[in-house]
């Protein structure tokens, strides 16, 4: 009954919205206001299982079933291997279930939006030098993109079995992985396999299944048509990888210089997998990281802050939003430089910019930072440092999941602390403006009848 009765709701709410019909024209404010209600009908479905089975209290429940389907990854459950010691293995399914078609379903949200022309992904990607780059139908791509998911997910499952981990553990891994989700069955998360004969090759599959989900996934339709030049020439690839491998560099010189390990080689290790784990939003580590230095934090909170590929399962503000704000700048310092008379184009690869969009994103990326702020101000008056208050913001923001705060600090969490970062992670999810838009209609509707 625990998963009977949430699905029949939401199937009542799909019937009940398949006969609802208008031919009035949706605005894009429509769709933002859908989406959003969707989203939170959603999570507060998704939280009764987790009530029912008497796993969590009511609004750790709803934090623990946003966290999933937001593909967040923080968690209220204590000791995920109780649950399994206790034959309650469906919840840990369940949950990474959630983050497994979050994931997707975030990929076919954003493929929605970027069917629209004259967006800036949709200029980017698909009609870059004249050339169409994606199917020419919305449910062509999406039954694609799909296959593709399922096809990755076999592939680690069997992967990480094949290297001895238990069936049950690689298919809650792979969900989490695929999905950058961070989700685990273990409290250690993917440190538990540190053990493990071949934990190099499981942590080396983590990683490469992370950064697949982090890349958009309409590369991997030219990926598996062989197309690897494109990859090589894409704009966001450039930059997130270079971004990525300067990161690892500087973290893994900051933990061997600090002590925090006397092994240059195992430094890289730790850096490589926190690094991936952040960059790709997903959030899985292999050792505590409260115990870093701040600066090598401050790396982390950069790389969750940008985030993975537009189009992908990753969070964060999207490298090509980064890279524009990066032109931004270049061509505000270039200005300064020239004549008025002198003609400046922003572009992202061969593409020209359009001064909306540049607005848009520009928006976006500093009413992200605000909210990040606001959060972690929230996060320091309950009893937070600055580093944890700041980190753990970004983190729910950016969906990411790597948590700096050690156990007992983190589940003494009231219910103030939790309540924003259910904000958090909803918000970011949705990039900000679907949500602030729902929360503008509620104060306009409730302004109108006072």
């Amino acid at each position: 009954s625990a998963f009977i009765i949430p699905t029949i709701i939401l199937y009542l709410f799909h019937f009940v919205l398949k006969r609802i019909k208008s031919d009035r024209e949706a605005r894009t404010r429509h769709i933002m206001i859908t989406v959003s209600l969707a989203w939170i009908i959603i999570t507060l479905v998704g939280s009764l299982p987790f009530i029912l089975t008497h796993t969590l209290s009511p609004l750790d429940a709803v934090f623990e079933s946003v966290s999933g389907w937001t593909t967040t990854g923080l968690t209220m459950i204590r000791n995920p291997e109780f649950l399994v010691q206790n034959y309650e293995r469906d919840i840990l399914f369940y949950r990474s279930f959630t983050q497994w078609v979050g994931g997707i379903g975030i990929v076919v949200l954003a493929l929605f939006v970027f069917m629209r022309r004259g967006t800036i992904a949709m200029d980017y990607y698909a009609f870059e030098k004249g050339e169409q780059r994606i199917k020419p139908r919305l449910k062509s791509t999406i039954m694609e993109t799909w296959k593709i998911y399922i096809v990755y997910t076999i592939a680690c499952i069997v992967l990480l079995s094949i290297c001895g981990v238990e069936l049950f553990d690689s298919i809650n891994h792979t969900f989490t992985a695929i999905a950058t989700g961070g989700f685990s069955t273990y409290s250690d998360s993917a440190g538990h396999f540190n053990e493990y004969p071949n934990s190099l090759l499981i942590h080396t599959i983590l990683m490469v299944f992370m950064l697949i989900g982090s890349i958009s996934f309409l590369i991997h339709f030219r990926l598996l048509e062989g197309n690897y030049k494109e990859f090589i020439r894409n704009v966001e690839a450039k930059y997130f990888f270079s971004i990525l491998i300067l990161s690892i560099l500087m973290i893994s010189i900051i933990l061997f210089v600090n002590g925090n390990e006397k092994n240059f080689i195992n430094s890289l290790r730790k850096s490589m997998f926190h690094s991936i784990s952040a960059a790709t939003c997903t959030g899985l580590s292999i050792e505590d990281i409260d115990n870093w230095p701040d600066s090598s934090k401050s790396i982390l909170m950069l790389l969750m802050y940008i985030g993975g590929f537009y189009g992908s399962t990753a969070g964060g503000i999207k490298v090509l939003r980064f890279v524009l704000m990066v032109n931004v700048i270049s061509h505000c310092i270039k200005r300064l430089s020239l004549p008025r008379s002198a003609v400046l184009r922003i572009k992202i690869g061969e593409k020209q910019v359009e001064g909306e969009d540049i607005i848009y994103a520009s928006a976006l990326s500093m009413v992200y930072i605000l909210i990040s702020v606001i959060g972690a101000l929230i996060l320091m008056d309950i009893g937070f440092n600055g580093t944890q208050s700041m980190f753990l913001s970004l983190s729910a923001m950016g969906n990411v999941g790597l948590n700096p705060v050690p156990s007992e600090q983190w589940f003494a969490i009231g219910p103030v602390g939790k309540i924003t970062l259910i904000f958090l992670m909803l918000v970011g999810r949705l990039e900000i403006f679907p949500i602030l838009v729902l929360v503008s209609s509620i104060i306009y509707r409730g302004k109108r009848r006072f």
